[in-house]
């Protein structure tokens, strides 16, 4: 295992970013919904895909927020950072084998070592999935 990457938060400047991207693959989906159960949905059945707004599969919301998490977890600003809030709007689905790309930019620096970050996600295509803000905590 790597040391963990992790930024001071005294280092850290507004307008600094940090981008993941992730394909959103069948595997990838089926894993996330077998690790919390939900083995029945649109989001693993064809069949009930079928009877949706989206008409065919969809990735779990919840799923594509924990790449957000991840991105600040291990990217910016790394290790040890907790979430105080974060409040967000999925604005379009992401189907399955779509690739996305999650973008962390800091704000503003917050006393305590907080930071408030705009978090977003768009598709390959371009079209915008979820927007938010978030404040963290940094580890140092």
């Amino acid at each position: 295992m790597s040391e963990p990457f992790f930024r001071p938060w005294a280092e850290i400047r507004a307008g600094e970013q940090a981008e993941l991207t992730v394909t959103m693959d069948d595997a990838r989906v089926r894993a996330f919904s077998a690790l919390i159960g939900d083995t029945d949905s649109f989001h693993v059945s064809d069949e009930a895909a079928a009877r949706t707004v989206f008409q065919t599969r969809i990735c779990h919301g919840v799923h594509l927020l924990a790449y957000v998490s991840v991105t600040i977890g291990q990217k910016l600003p790394g290790f040890g950072t907790t979430y105080v809030s974060h409040q967000f709007t999925f604005r379009a689905p992401v189907y399955i084998g779509d690739t996305v790309t999650v973008r962390i930019t800091v704000l503003e620096k917050l006393e305590h070592r907080r930071l408030l970050l705009e978090t977003a996600i768009r598709r390959g295509d371009g079209a915008e999935v979820l927007t938010g803000q978030a404040v963290v905590k940094t580890y140092c």
